[in-house]
């Protein structure tokens, strides 16, 4: 069928490659429904440059688990060199990573990663790795995927809000076909065009089947349309079909023959009919819908026949042998539980070693469904290594579940060295997840049992776990304690997992009992991990240093280690502990005055899964403390969400933040009694543990409401001296610190020049409560000249809106419904939601139709 109005998408893309050429790569995000054309334009225009520039496929499969690196893979034979023999080796993803994007850097070329929706973790971390990447290439990077399959949580969404921020990054969303283009696909068909069209909907993967046989009625489905076309094969012919939709989206000549036993001509009349198709050396489907139709229609029994002869064959073939993945998925449709549990494991460690932690859950997964086949040892190992998944992939009540079940599987086993390691990794997933006095209780236990043994790797893990808990609890001389005894284990016994955790942890308590001296020490370390090239370890530096020294408001270096700490493990399969310094990132540019950046970060972390406590807790304190300052609503139940999850910890890590937060906001609301009450929660506990910056705004806040506070020495500087009255040197120490809404609170305390230069950095902020606090106070001391509230041309945006919220108000414009908006934008209706609230609270309106009029009679709006 002919491309009909493609012809401006292939211009775009032509323009594109141009600047490409020129040493400038960029990506070219491409979107749509199923059937939309996607492939049939790309494969165009790549069509086009084929003789004047290199050509690199590669595409996702719908498998059980996909293929780790899959589109490398399809890649790996056209590129040669070292490419090939590092996937087959067990290399790390980093290393794959740098050789892929060297052999980009070499020549111009054009390369297309198909159907992403169906990527596995280890290839959205090599997109994220190469597209922020591209400009350093001369490569027009193209990346397909179906939006109308992406829903509120799907990992694709994520990757993309990173993808759609890089300069280079352009969106291609391809729309359905017009009633003029389907007249002229008619022709001279006796068909009703319009009635085409309409059950059709414009899309051309529909259209093309219907008029593939003219001479029946429209069908009311895809399927129908597809079944008609493939009934004129002959029983040889539907055999090699239905076999070819079992292989998969990718079909190896070789491979289908050897299932089917089938002759050419049997091949040959698939590709007439128009449903298979060349692909280089292999067959594909003309369309995935095509084979989804195909495998549907199969019966159960022959499909599982079918699947036990590719899984024979793939495992008698010495290149099959290696596509583990591969093997465990027809070993699971074919019901083969010996293949599973030999194929399964090895192929899940191969996805966790390449960063695809998702498909190596999932994998493990597949393989525990089979525990009635395993011994009782490799069932609990299975267990604990699926648990690692999971907690890798931020799961944490299925990652806690799996170890439980693998402490039970260890007390029947009688083994107490390995029930002593379950227990002490327990310990640290049940204080990530905020079950504090249970894994107390566990770590308590787990030392117990490992001290009664000869010392051993696993005593050094319960020490370190022990040493954590201590940490949380703000209990740092025993957190050093613990963490030196772990040390002197791990070191005896050359386990440089604990070693490294436990050097982290001693570092992050000196942190807060000398400062510099914790600094340094965890400096060294990150200068040591990025020798030695541990990721995980690596990332684990910089959460611990982002985190601590946003708890001490060295909010300038916290800014630093989150956005390098992010910036490195992005593409390294730990979207974890992407998630977490995020969240502090925002509560960190919440006090640095980037309130429009945080903004946009809590929003990207609430449109991502649940995840763990130790990340939701300041997510959502970040959300409440933003929503406060700028007088948006929400705030309260932020907080009240922070605050239950803060008190099932029972740590002043947590309570600290949560009760703060909420001291200010009921402050901002002008509910003093309830800021007291707040201020009083945790405060006997801050100042036991001697927290100088939780003890020191818990006692400003009680201060502020009116009662007498004792100030301690050691607590932090700005406070105190505001607290003694002392607003100068308050408001001093708050620039210095780089908090810009502080130093103005500290100057609304003083004179009338003070008072005026604070309210123009409220206003500055959006900080609407407080500048509408501070007005008030100037006029009521006869100042002139204070305006009611400030203009929002002085704003970046009009009416100080977040770029978001600026986007989302140009569609509200355009009459988009918020389900429209939520597909425009890839973001969830939900969230869509929040947004719109927030758009009306900021103009002061009612209605979205008010909204949208305000906008447009604004002199500084402009329309997108």
């Amino acid at each position: 069928m002919d491309l009909l109005e493609r012809d401006s998408y292939l211009a775009e893309l032509n323009a594109h490659l141009a600047v490409a050429d020129h040493g400038t790569g960029r990506l070219i995000l491409v979107s749509g429904e199923a059937g939309i054309g996607k492939s049939s334009l790309i494969e165009e225009f790549t069509y086009q440059h084929r003789k004047l520039v290199r050509v690199l496929w590669g595409a996702c499969d719908a498998l059980f688990t996909p293929r780790p690196l899959g589109p490398l893979y399809d890649m790996a034979p056209k590129i040669g060199g070292a490419l090939a023999g590092l996937l087959n080796s067990g290399a790390s993803s980093t290393m794959i990573f740098s050789v892929f994007l060297e052999e980009l850097q070499r020549v111009p070329a054009i390369v297309v990663f198909e159907d992403v929706h169906w990527a596995d973790d280890a290839t959205l971390d090599l997109l994220r790795f190469v597209s922020r990447r591209i400009t350093q290439t001369s490569v027009l990077l193209v990346i397909s995927y179906r939006d109308d399959e992406l829903g509120p949580h799907h990992r694709l969404r994520i990757v993309l809000g990173d993808l759609a921020t890089i300069p280079s990054a352009r969106r291609m969303a391809l729309k359905p076909l017009s009633i003029d283009a389907v007249r002229s696909l008619v022709g001279n068909r006796t068909m009703d065009a319009e009635k085409l069209h309409q059950h059709t909907g414009g899309n051309p993967f529909y259209i093309t089947e219907v008029l593939a046989n003219p001479e029946s009625e429209v069908p009311g489905t895809v399927r129908d349309a597809v079944l008609a076309r493939v009934a004129r094969l002959s029983s040889s012919g539907y055999g090699v079909l239905e076999a070819a939709a079992v292989i998969g989206p990718r079909v190896e000549p070789w491979l289908l023959v050897a299932v089917t036993g089938a002759e050419g001509p049997a091949i040959d009349e698939c590709i007439a009919v128009g449903v298979l198709i060349g692909q280089g050396d292999e067959l594909a489907f003309r369309h995935e819908l095509a084979r989804e139709t195909i495998l549907e229609a199969i019966s159960p029994l022959r499909r599982q026949n079918l699947h036990r002869s590719v899984l024979a064959a793939l495992k008698s073939s010495p290149g099959g042998q290696s596509d583990l993945a591969r093997l465990a998925h027809h070993a699971e449709a074919s019901g083969d539980h010996e293949s599973v549990i030999e194929f399964a494991p090895a192929a899940a460690r191969q996805s966790a070693a390449a960063g695809a932690h998702h498909e190596a859950s999932v994998l493990y997964a597949l393989v525990l469904r089979y525990a009635d086949h395993l011994s009782l040892n490799e069932y609990a190992l299975h267990l604990m290594a699926y648990s690692r998944q999971r907690n890798l992939t931020d799961q944490p009540d299925e990652a806690i579940r799996a170890l439980r079940m693998a402490l039970e599987v260890c007390r029947k086993l009688e083994d107490p060295l390995m029930q002593g390691e379950v227990m002490a990794i327990l310990t640290i997933m049940l204080r990530n997840n905020g079950s504090n006095n249970e894994a107390e209780q566990t770590s308590q236990a787990a030392i117990s049992l490992l001290e009664t043994l000869p010392p051993s790797v696993e005593l050094a893990m319960a020490y370190r776990a022990q040493a954590t808990l201590c940490l949380a609890n703000g209990d740092y001389p025993e957190a050093i304690y613990w963490g030196e005894k772990a040390i002197a284990h791990a070191e005896k016994f050359q386990d440089l997992f604990v070693l490294a955790m436990a050097h982290i942890i001693v570092g992050s308590a000196w942190l807060f009992l000398d400062y510099e001296k914790g600094r340094k020490y965890l400096e060294a370390r990150l200068v040591l991990e990025h020798e030695i090239g541990n990721a995980v370890h690596i990332a684990n530096l910089y959460a611990y240093l982002g985190a601590s020294c946003g708890e001490l408001y060295q909010f300038t270096s916290a800014e630093r280690y989150l956005s390098e700490g992010i910036d490195y493990v992005a593409d390294r399969g730990l979207d974890i502990f992407v998630r977490f310094m995020k969240a502090w990132q925002a509560l960190t540019l919440i006090h640095l005055g980037r309130w429009n950046q945080a903004a946009e970060i809590t929003t990207q972390l609430l449109e991502s899964p649940i995840g763990s406590t130790i990340r939701r807790v300041p997510m959502l304190v970040a959300l409440g403390r933003l929503r406060a300052r700028r007088g948006d609503p929400g705030a309260a139940d932020a907080l009240k969400d922070a605050l239950q999850l803060a008190t099932n910890t029972a740590t002043l890590q947590h309570l600290g933040l949560v009760c703060a937060a909420r001291s200010e906001a009921n402050w901002l609301a002008g509910d003093r009694q309830r800021t007291l009450e707040e201020a009083r929660v945790v405060y006997d506990l801050a100042i036991s543990k001697k927290h100088p910056w939780f003890a020191g705004e818990l006692a400003f806040w009680r201060w502020k409401s009116g009662e007498m506070v004792e100030i301690q020495p050691w607590m932090a500087k700005p406070y105190v001296l505001q607290i003694a009255g002392d607003w100068q040197a308050a408001a001093d120490e708050w620039a210095r610190l780089a908090c810009p809404y502080e130093q103005a609170r500290a100057m609304a305390d003083g004179d009338t020049q003070a008072q005026i230069a604070g309210l123009h950095i409220f206003e500055q902020l959006g900080a609407r409560p407080d500048a509408d606090l501070l007005r008030k106070k100037l006029r009521a001391a006869g100042a002139v000249g204070i305006s009611r509230r400030p203009h929002p041309s002085t704003r970046k945006n009009p009416f100080g809106l977040t770029n978001r919220q600026y986007d989302i108000l140009n569609l509200l414009i355009s009459d988009l419904s918020n389900a429209e908006i939520a597909a425009r934008l890839h973001i969830s209706p939900k969230t869509v939601d929040h947004h719109v609230s927030a758009i009306l609270s900021r103009l002061g309106v009612h209605s979205r139709e008010q909204a949208a009029a305000k906008a447009q009679n604004h002199p500084n709006f402009q329309k997108k």
